[in-house]
Formats: C-alpha cells, sequence, structure tokens
C-alpha cells in the first residue's frame, strides 16, 4: 500500500520506512493473490465445454451490454452521492466524488492490495481540505455500507439455496466483516475519548492513524446514516438491474431474490485475496451462484465473464483517464500547501 502524506508533510528519513511497507505489502499481495486467483479459474473452468461457453459469450446482444455498461454507471454516482454524504463538505462536486469512486476501483483494478481505497482516500483530503487520515475514514465508512447492504441482500436471499455448502464461508466472513465493523467503531470511538490529543502525535503513521480513529469516532447522525444506508440499496438495487440485463441478453433469466443471491455472492465473495481485478474469483463466484440456480455451467460461466467485462472495461478505462487527468492539479495542490493558500481550488 502507498504512504499516506499528511498535508505540509516534509519529505525527510522517516517517508522512507512507509515506503519499504508498501513495496512489501504490494508484493505480498501479489505473490498471495495471483497464485489464488489461478486457482479459482482452473475451478471455473473445470468442467466446462469451452466451445459451447464462447458460443453463448458471443451470442449476447451488444445493445443490451450498452446499456448495462450505461446502468452500471449511474451505481458510481450513488455511490458517489453516498461518500459525500458521509464526508459531510459541500466541496468537491458530487461529479468529482463519483468520479474519483470509479478512480479507486481502477487502482483496485491493476494494482493489488486495494490501493486504490488508500488513493482516494488521499485525494478526497487534498479536494476536502481533511487530513489523509480523516479521508481514509471516510472510505471505510463508506465501504462498510456497500457490505452492510449486500449483507441484507444475502440475507433476503439466502434461503433459496440454503443447501449449498459452498455459501457457509461466504455467510460467516459475511457476518465477521460486519462484526469488524462494529468492534472497529467502537473501539475507535472508546480510544479517542480516553485519549484526548493534548498534542499531535510524531511520527507520519501515528499521525495518519489518529486521525483515521478520530473520523470514525466521529457520530454521523441518524439522518446521514438513514441517507448512506438508502443510496446503498439504491446503488446495489441499480447493480442487479444491470445484472439482470446482461443475464437476460445470454438468454438466462433470473427472478428477484435470484439476482440479489447473485450480486451479493459476487460482491461479498470478491473480499477473497486474489490478484487485481478479482480475475478468477469473480468467474468462479460466477459459475457457482448460477449454478445454484441451475443455470448450466457453460452459461453461468459465460455470464460471469461477460458481467465482469461489463464493469471492469469501463471502470479502469475512465479511472485512468480521471487520474491522469488530474495529475497536474494534484501536483499544484501539493506545492500550494506549503505556502499560504488563499481559498479553495475547486
Amino acid at each position: 500500500m502507498r504512504a499516506l502524506e499528511a498535508p505540509g508533510a516534509v519529505a525527510s528519513t522517516p517517508s522512507k520506512r512507509p515506503s519499504v511497507n508498501t513495496n512489501r505489502s504490494f508484493w505480498v499481495a501479489l505473490v498471495v493473490g495471483v497464485p489464488v486467483s489461478a486457482s479459482f479459474l482452473w475451478l471455473a473452468f473445470r468442467n466446462v465445454d469451452a466451445n459451447e461457453m464462447w458460443e453463448v459469450v458471443t451470442g449476447a446482444d451488444r445493445l443490451s451490454l450498452l446499456l448495462a455498461v450505461a446502468v452500471i454507471g449511474f451505481v458510481y454516482v450513488l455511490q458517489g452521492l453516498r461518500w459525500r454524504t458521509l464526508v459531510g463538505r459541500p466541496q468537491p462536486s458530487r461529479r468529482r466524488y463519483a468520479q474519483l469512486v470509479v478512480a479507486g476501483i481502477a487502482c483496485n483494478n491493476v494494482l493489488p492490495g486495494r490501493v486504490g481505497e488508500l488513493y482516494r482516500g488521499r485525494l478526497i483530503g487534498l479536494e476536502a481540505g481533511l487530513p489523509s487520515g480523516r479521508g481514509f475514514a471516510t472510505v471505510i465508512l463508506d465501504r462498510s455500507f456497500d457490505i452492510f447492504a449486500l449483507a441484507a441482500f444475502l440475507c433476503v436471499s439466502l434461503p433459496i439455496v440454503v443447501e449449498e455448502a459452498w455459501l457457509v464461508p461466504i455467510a460467516v466472513g459475511s457476518g465477521f466483516l460486519l462484526a469488524a465493523i462494529a468492534a472497529g467503531l467502537v473501539f475507535a470511538r472508546r480510544y479517542t475519548s480516553r485519549r484526548t490529543r493534548n498534542r499531535r502525535p510524531r511520527g507520519l503513521v501515528r499521525r495518519v492513524v489518529r486521525d483515521t480513529l478520530e473520523g470514525l469516532a466521529t457520530p454521523l447522525g441518524r439522518r446521514r446514516i438513514a441517507g448512506a444506508f438508502a443510496l446503498s440499496l439504491a446503488a446495489w438495487g441499480v447493480w442487479a438491474t444491470a445484472t439482470v440485463v446482461v443475464a437476460s441478453s445470454l438468454g438466462i433469466d433470473l427472478g428477484l431474490r435470484d439476482v440479489l443471491f447473485v450480486v451479493a455472492v459476487l460482491n461479498l465473495g470478491a473480499a477473497i485475496p486474489s490478484s487485481p481485478g478479482f480475475v478468477g474469483t469473480f468467474q468462479w463466484l460466477g459459475v457457482e451462484a448460477l449454478g445454484a440456480l441451475d443455470v448450466p455451467r457453460e452459461e453461468a460461466l459465460a455470464f460471469s465473464i461477460v458481467m465482469h467485462a461489463t464493469w471492469y472495461v469501463p471502470t479502469t478505462l475512465f479511472g485512468a483517464y480521471v487520474l491522469l487527468a488530474r495529475t497536474d492539479w494534484i501536483a499544484f495542490r501539493r506545492r500550494s500547501e506549503t505556502g499560504a493558500v488563499g481559498g479553495d481550488h475547486v
């Protein structure tokens, strides 16, 4: 993971230590993730007639796939609105929040270790005037609401496939994630209440950790929590709509509970360590989820490949454009942080 910098921090000897940890984390994530993805990819293609599967892929309705791409784009608009609600600041714009969401996903698509989450935490810190740790705290909260919504989808749909043994780790893992989030929030609140900040902690890492805990401990209020959860349900409901469109383009019919089940499994299962972009794990999860709904393996694998491409390709391309287009702006902002800045540069 990339080292986070506090605004105005001087690049000196202490900054070298985070870079070493960054390189180590990068390679550990790569070494662990690639073999896991390769294993799941083999499981997905096992006992599949590749020719028949490819015929299903090439027979997909192109107009329906373009519609699915547009629908998924709206998902990121809703997620951007939710993130803006959690940050609680008017700047940057709603459109910019959506762009940063896609930029973070693009980083995750090509880099191991979920670096994109740290990166967009740093970006929102720059653009909203927050310390890096506080920006990262908003990302943690943002992703937590995704887990809440997907866990709700899984609870609603799980009874239709309760006999599938492979679902146990996903259900247990989801419960563990929810418990970990709750425990983390409780710890952050108790820690910050007992250890008030009388002086700024020394060292980059300590400052970032302290700012992150303070961000997590800050009460959101019922209205913001309700709004964020509603936007989460709406975002994943739109993602479910895109799933139905993609499945329909391949001749696969999914009912309401079916699609909620598929959406929950595909996205909660993405927490499994894998290579960047969830290659392999996404395909295996798609095959198993649709297999539980009695969809043939060839059609299920075709769906997982097409669905993956429907969100992976556009987010990677657009996210790369967002990041490259803002490189000069970020450099300017960092330079301006070392001097007096008279107003917002948005």
